[in-house]
C-alpha cells in the first residue's frame, strides 16, 4: 500500500513538471533576454529543441531574471561558495578581524562580535548573529555570546540555570561530587560539610542581620522624621520674626509736633487772660510749661482725638 502510495505521488509530481516546462517551452521564445536554446533527447533517439533560462537566471513573472543575492547555478537553486556573495555569487570576500563572509551582505561580524572593528563581544544578554539575539540566564548566569547557551554559576544547572544542584553534587554544572558524613549537608557552591547545628546558626544569624537591618531602616526614619519637623519648626519661627518686623508701626514724626501746638495755645490763652487783668505772668507760664523734648515727646491716638475740637 505504501510502495503504491509512493509510485502515486512520483507521477503526479513528474506530470507536474512536465506542465511547467512545458508551459516554460511554450511562452519562451529564441529572441527573449537571457534564454538558452538546448536540445533534449525524446525516447532515446528523437532530439527536441527546447528554450530555457540560462544559468544564473531563474524564471520569474514569465521573464528570466538573475539570480538574487546568495544564490547562482541552473534555477538559481545552488547557494553562493565559500568566500563569495551577491548577486549570482559573482562578488568575493576578503574579510578580515573576527569577520566572515555572508553570502548576501558580504563581510560582516562574526556572530558574537558587533562593533565598526568586529572586536567587540556581544553585550550581556543577547548572542549571535550582529548580537540580535537574546538569552534568558537565571543566577546570575552568562550567555555565550555565539551560541547563546547559559553558562551556569556555581551551585546551579539547566538550560536557564533555573535548577539547583541535586544532593551530594556542587560547583559549576554540579560536576562535584560531596563526601559528608551522614546528617550533614553539602553546600552546592562550596561543596563545604555543613551540620544541622551550623545549620541553624546560620539561619538564627540571618534572622539578626535582618532585624539589625530593621531596626536601623526605624531609627533612620525617626531621624529623618526629627530634622523634618525642625526644619518646620524655623520656618514657622523665621516667618513669624519677618510678620512681626513688617506689622510694626513706624514712629509718628507728626506726634511731638502736636505736643508742641498745644503748649503753645495754652500759653497764648494764659497771656490773653493776664492781659486782661493787668498782670504778665509769661515767664511763670514758660516756666510752667517747659518745651518738650523731642526725642521724648509722643502723643497716643485718643490724644489725636481730644486736641481736633481745639484745632478747629
Amino acid at each position: 500500500m505504501q510502495k503504491r502510495s509512493r509510485s502515486i505521488a512520483k507521477c503526479i509530481g513528474l506530470l507536474a513538471y512536465v506542465f511547467i516546462e512545458t508551459i516554460r517551452c511554450t511562452t519562451m521564445q529564441r529572441t527573449d533576454p537571457n534564454v538558452c536554446p538546448k536540445f533534449v533527447k525524446l525516447n532515446g533517439t528523437e532530439v527536441k529543441l527546447i528554450f530555457d533560462c540560462c544559468p544564473d537566471f531563474s524564471y520569474q513573472n514569465g521573464k528570466c531574471q538573475a539570480c538574487q543575492a546568495g544564490t547562482f547555478g541552473k534555477d538559481c537553486l545552488q547557494p553562493c561558495i565559500v568566500n563569495y556573495h551577491g548577486v549570482q555569487c559573482k562578488q568575493m570576500c576578503n574579510c578580515t578581524d573576527n569577520k566572515k563572509c555572508d553570502p548576501i551582505h558580504g563581510c560582516i561580524c562574526a556572530s558574537g562580535f558587533t562593533g565598526s572593528k568586529c572586536s567587540d563581544a556581544c553585550p550581556s544578554g543577547t548572542y549571535g548573529l550582529n548580537c540580535k539575539e537574546e538569552c534568558f540566564c537565571a543566577n546570575d548566569a552568562e550567555c555565550d555570546p555565539v551560541t547563546g547557551d547559559c553558562l551556569c554559576t556555581a551551585g546551579w544547572y539547566g538550560n536557564h540555570c533555573t535548577k539547583e544542584c541535586p544532593i551530594g553534587t556542587f560547583g559549576t554544572n554540579c560536576s562535584g561530587i560531596c563526601n559528608c558524613p551522614d546528617g550533614e549537608t553539602c553546600d552546592t557552591v562550596t561543596g563545604n560539610c555543613n551540620s544541622p547545628k551550623d545549620e541553624m546558626e546560620d539561619l538564627n544569624s540571618e534572622k539578626d542581620t535582618d532585624k539589625s537591618s530593621t531596626v536601623m531602616v526605624y531609627i533612620m526614619m525617626a531621624a529623618a522624621l526629627i530634622g523634618l519637623v525642625c526644619v518646620v519648626t524655623m520656618i514657622v519661627k523665621v516667618k513669624e520674626t519677618v510678620c512681626r518686623q513688617v506689622q510694626k508701626p513706624k514712629k509718628d514724626i507728626s506726634k511731638p509736633k502736636l505736643k508742641r501746638r498745644l503748649a503753645k495755645r495754652r500759653r497764648s490763652s494764659v497771656q490773653t487772660q493776664d492781659a486782661q487783668t493787668g498782670s504778665f505772668i509769661i515767664d511763670s507760664e514758660f516756666s510752667m510749661f517747659p518745651p518738650p523734648r523731642e526725642e521724648d515727646v509722643y502723643c497716643e491716638i485718643g490724644d489725636i482725638t481730644t486736641l481736633e475740637p481745639i484745632r478747629y
